[in-house]
């Protein structure tokens, strides 16, 4: 049924409930496992007496963060006995990098954690699951943690 499933990784609770149901069907499946993960930067601040500063992050920061997360993963789908195909760290928008890597792998299916901000939250601040469902031409999947 399924040969080519995409799992969205971010670090997250629900990410990882999503890579071991990833996981659970590319065994079922005898499925090819191929992770994506695109580091973004949550803005960090400090309060210095009355004025609160921006602690800027740096690009090596960023790639280093994103490689621990991806290797994380990565060891967490071999554990699972599903070693990945193969994995992408992207560098744009997150939902826009999963269906570049769902077209480049030619999936039939997208898996991906759902972080659950609610419809208010969503409608200001987008739902990265919400733009892949949309934007897929293959199955979804979003697990929730």
């Amino acid at each position: 049924m399924y040969k080519s499933i995409v799992v969205a990784i971010d670090g997250s609770d629900a990410a990882q409930k999503a890579l071991e149901t990833a996981c659970g069907l590319a065994k079922t499946f005898d499925a090819e496992l191929h992770l994506v993960h695109s580091p973004q930067v949550e803005t960090t601040s400090i309060s210095v007496g009355y004025t609160v500063v921006d602690v800027p992050v740096s690009p090596a920061q960023i790639a280093e963060a994103g490689k621990a997360v991806m290797e994380a993963a990565i060891a967490k789908a071999t554990d699972l006995g599903t070693p990945p195909h193969d994995h992408t760290i992207g560098s744009g928008d997150p939902a826009d990098d999963i269906l570049d890597c769902a077209k480049l792998n030619d999936a039939d299916l997208i898996v991906m954690g759902r972080r659950g901000l609610g419809s208010v939250a969503s409608l200001f601040l987008g739902s990265v699951s919400q733009k892949v469902s949309r934007g897929a031409s293959c199955s979804c999947l979003t697990v929730a943690h």
